[in-house]
This record gives structure tokens, sequence and C-alpha cells, in this order.
């Protein structure tokens, strides 16, 4: 998974069918990323934002945001994942199938240190943290 190779809806981040996990350190994005290898996640199914380039990478999604994304749920999320890059947040993309593997995703994240984990649905956009 490559992050230009993204979905969007109405040009903003809409990563159906994935978590987006929030991590206040690069030790607990870590420790997180071998909890997920350990049971069993493929390294495709993980995606995480290097801090040096995440910053730059959401602000230009935010950039890019076409004019219907200011209705939509996605753009105020893709803005509060920018705020919180600049404050050296972590984040981790998580391929789930499903809303039981995301509530795995969900507990194991929580249990990691992560204060932010948001499932992207077909239709809904779910905070699970």
């Amino acid at each position: 998974m490559s992050q230009a190779s993204l979905p969007s809806s109405f040009g903003v981040f809409n990563p159906v069918g994935h978590v987006m996990v929030g991590l206040p350190s690069q030790a607990q994005l870590e420790a997180l990323v071998d909890a997920f290898h350990h049971a069993g996640w493929p390294a495709s199914g993980l995606l995480h934002f290097p801090p040096r380039d995440t910053v730059a990478e959401l602000a230009a999604l935010v950039e890019r945001a076409g004019p219907l994304a200011g209705f939509g749920y996605e753009i105020t999320l893709l803005r509060r994942y920018l705020a919180l890059a600049e404050t050296g947040h972590r984040w981790l993309l998580v391929k789930v199938d499903g809303a039981a593997q995301a509530a795995l995703v969900a507990a194991t994240a929580r249990e990691g240190g992560a204060d932010q984990a948001v499932h992207y649905r077909d239709w809904v956009v779910e905070e699970l943290i």
C-alpha cells in the first residue's frame, strides 16, 4: 500500500476499509506495528506515515480537497490529523476486513497507547478511540 494509491472522496483522504490510528510517540508506533505483525497482519496492510513527511503530506491533502469536501466529516478528520501531526503524532493506516477486525485493531491500538482510531467504512466514518 502506498500513499499515492490511497482512495479519496471529493479530493479528500477517505481510505474506506482502513483504520487510521494516531499515536503520540515513535516508540508506541513501532511497538504497535510489531504487535500487528505478531498477530499475523501482513506488511502490505500497514502504512506508516513517517513524521518527517506527515505534516507536508497531510497539508497537501487538505489543500487539494475539493469544494464539496467542506461538507463532509472526512475533511474535519483530516484537519485533526494535520493538527496532531504538527505536535508530533505518528499515524498508522491499517487495512481491515469489516467491523469486527476494525474493533480488534482499535482494542490493540488502545492497549498500545493510541489516542485516535478511526474506521473508514463504506458509508460511515466511525471513531473507535
